[in-house]
């Protein structure tokens, strides 16, 4: 199998994943990312090398100027800890890990940017260690461009699907109030009757779409050249990730069929395979 990366979100169930089939934990600091969760990143390192496995700290946040200070005393800090890498939206970040002299892996992840071979070959030679394939770049292009790269990048291959992330805070403005909310508001166009989830925190806001998810595609992906896959519940208990890891291990394997495990999905939830993934809303007509 391929090396498989997923979010953890509490630092209480880093455990349970101990028999998963996950290589590689992320997971996030409340004030650096878009997580919400408070957890001991320094004991979370410890307790993910002690099941033997990597852990890597999300970053998906772009930041200020007068927050580079600390940005910089965290980067400092969680290489100190032993992390193992580092998955950063701010092209920014590689230049503070060059600079600060830090050794974890820094994957770039900028959500929609990377949707092309020149793109990402681009990166490779300027230093960059890793990178996300954009997830609204057809099939074909996703596995053209991991075989023209081999080796080098991720995927992501099930979770909620982030369309924007802006300094805009949407509900606070419209609600006047200065507060931060987690979940349980949407944007929904006026025009459509899908409601886009909304997380918003004092930082920004992060808005999302439809659940990807690649259980049809997961054995044609196997055997592409990618680096790894990256599995991404965002809004999920660690319960479901679990469960979610498992499916995908019983299909690569063989041990389940296809058909059998999209059966198994939530589907209170509503989700785009990725092999129906298309460039533009035009080519979805």
């Amino acid at each position: 199998m391929k090396t498989i990366l997923t979010v953890i979100r509490k630092q209480e169930n880093i455990v349970e994943f101990a028999d998963s089939c996950a290589d590689v934990f992320i997971m996030a600091d409340r004030q650096f990312s878009s997580g919400y969760d408070r957890n001991d990143l320094k004991e979370c390192i410890k307790q993910a090398h002690r099941i033997n496995r990597r852990l890597y700290v999300r970053c998906d946040r772009l930041y200020d100027q007068n927050e580079l200070e600390e940005l910089k005393s965290f980067l400092k800090n969680i290489n100190e800890w032993g992390a193992d890498g580092i998955i950063y939206s701010d092209i920014g970040v590689f230049s503070l890990l060059s600079d600060l002299g830090i050794s974890c892996k820094g994957i770039y992840a900028p959500e929609t940017l990377l949707t092309n071979y020149h793109d990402i070959a681009d990166l490779e030679n300027d230093g960059v260690e890793g990178c996300v394939i954009s997830k609204d770049i057809p099939l074909a292009d996703v596995t053209d461009i991991a075989e023209k790269c081999p080796d080098y990048c991720y995927l992501r291959i099930h979770g909620p699907i982030l369309i924007a992330y802006s300094h805009r805070r949407y509900i606070a403005s419209y609600l006047k109030e200065d507060c931060e909310h987690e979940e349980g508001y949407y944007l929904q166009e006026e025009t459509r009757d899908t409601r886009l989830p909304l997380v918003e925190k004092k930082e920004g806001s992060w808005l999302y779409g439809t659940t990807l998810q690649s259980l049809n595609a997961i054995k044609l992906l196997e055997e592409k050249p990618f680096a790894g896959f990256i599995v991404d519940n965002v809004f999920d208990d660690d319960a479901e990730t679990l469960r979610i890891l498992k499916l995908y291990e019983n299909v690569i394997n063989g041990n389940m069929e296809a058909e059998s495990a999209l059966g198994q999905l939530d589907f209170e939830k509503e989700y785009t395979a990725i092999e129906e993934v298309r460039k533009t809303w035009l080519d979805k007509e």
